[in-house]
């Protein structure tokens, strides 16, 4: 089974078993090494880090791309609701069972507030007498 290999560098190389022929390999360019001197020149390519193997087991057609469903899991956090111009729109007290300010008509959940972190610095001068 002959390697493959993609050239990140573009390089000239040889075209032919004798290297009587050359061409340049361009960057992004895949070689198919079917033959020992193909491989022994790819082997030096990735060797200077002219080029890298690949593994192309991909197929080369790809079928029709497949839509997925997006999963809309409770830890999507609701939004404001807003107005047409933009703005905010107030909570209506006249209903207990349904908060008009967020979409949905559900606020979310309150989160409970961490204490700050201790500051850290320079330690204070001490205002004992030596």
């Amino acid at each position: 089974m002959s390697k493959k290999y993609k050239i990140i560098v573009p390089k000239a190389g040889a075209t032919n078993e004798l290297g009587t022929e050359t061409k340049l390999y361009q960057a992004d360019e895949k070689i198919d090494a079917k033959e020992d001197w193909q491989e022994a020149m790819m082997e030096t390519f990735v060797a200077n880090s002219w080029a890298i193997e690949i593994k192309d087991d991909m197929p080369d057609e790809v079928g029709e791309p497949v839509e997925m469903e997006e999963d809309k899991d409770e830890s999507e956090e609701p939004k404001r609701a807003r107005n047409d111009q933009g703005h905010y729109v107030a909570d209506d007290p006249s209903t207990p069972d349904v908060n008009e300010a967020w979409e949905g008509g559900e606020a979310p959940e309150e989160k409970e507030e961490k204490p700050a972190p201790k500051k850290r610095g320079r330690p204070k001068k001490s205002t004992q007498k030596k």
